[in-house]
């Protein structure tokens, strides 16, 4: 049986892969220009300054050919296509990335046959891994209830959920939408969801309040600055899975040890009770 990428895609999967790939490149957009010594006129990706996020981000990019390697000492080059990356010698995945404006990747999608894209599974998985947590506006965070509709939180989220839902990843109803069970691998996979049928937002919220507070007075006291400082960088989910993994109820373990003393939907949900005071 022929690898799922490297079928003919219908119509909706290659709409699907079209407005995912615009939606992804505004989200890194968006997201370099707010990073605090990232945003420039030109708009940088660098994804090792970062995390393994928006690392599978730009290789999604990379592989339908919709940015550029950011090439540093070649001034003349700044950004090289993957062909004139590969034509000037160098070898492997780029150390950083250029991210092309929503009209740049609109027209380099136009023609291609999408034979040799990506799964559609693959690109949803890229696109969900930088569509929430990161940055201090909410209003662009991709709500993630599960069985509940939801209406989407900015403008911008409209063409990938519609495209979403035409290939089966979800289910419209009206302006809303319901997460469908294809979802279920894939959200578990990013720590979106864990693989019960718990929702974070079902969590006793007096427990989860109870527990923020309690990680909080631990983070005030002397010699916490530098957990302070990794949990702030974090997205809220991977906040959550360290919370769950290193606070005990009183005090931190070092990192590596899984205790395991919070559910994993109480430690997102105490994650984004603290959110703001961190």
């Amino acid at each position: 049986m022929p690898d799922a990428s490297q079928r003919q895609r219908s119509p909706a999967e290659m709409e699907l892969v079209r407005a995912l790939a615009v939606a992804i490149s505004q989200r890194l957009r968006q997201i370099s220009s707010r990073e605090e010594g990232m945003g420039t006129d030109d708009d940088w990706c660098i994804y090792h300054l970062h995390t393994s996020d928006f690392e599978i981000a730009c290789d999604a990019l990379w592989s339908l050919g919709v940015c550029a390697a950011a090439v540093f000492r070649q001034q003349e080059d700044k950004y090289l296509s993957q062909e004139d990356f590969e034509r000037a010698g160098h070898r492997g995945f780029p150390a950083g990335f250029f991210i092309y404006t929503k009209e740049v990747v609109e027209q380099l999608l136009e023609g291609q046959p999408g034979t040799s894209w990506p799964s559609n599974e693959e690109i949803v998985d890229a696109y969900l891994r930088i569509a929430v947590d990161y940055g201090k506006d909410k209003s662009t965070d991709l709500p993630f209830p599960r069985g509940k509709p939801f209406l989407p939180t900015h403008p911008h989220q409209i063409a990938p959920m519609d495209a979403l839902a035409r290939n089966g990843f979800a289910h419209k109803t009206g302006d809303q939408f319901i997460w469908a069970d294809r979802m279920i691998p894939i959200m578990v996979r990013n720590y979106i969801w864990d693989d019960t049928d718990v929702d974070w937002s079902s969590v006793d919220r007096s427990k989860v309040s109870a527990q923020a507070q309690a990680v909080l007075a631990s983070l005030k006291l002397e010699g916490m600055a530098e957990v302070r400082r990794d949990l702030k960088m974090m997205s809220i989910t991977f906040r959550g899975l360290d919370i769950m993994q290193r606070w005990t109820g009183s005090s931190w373990l070092p990192a590596g040890q899984d205790v395991r003393f919070l559910s994993f939907d109480e430690a997102v949900a105490v994650s984004r009770e603290i959110d703001a005071a961190l």
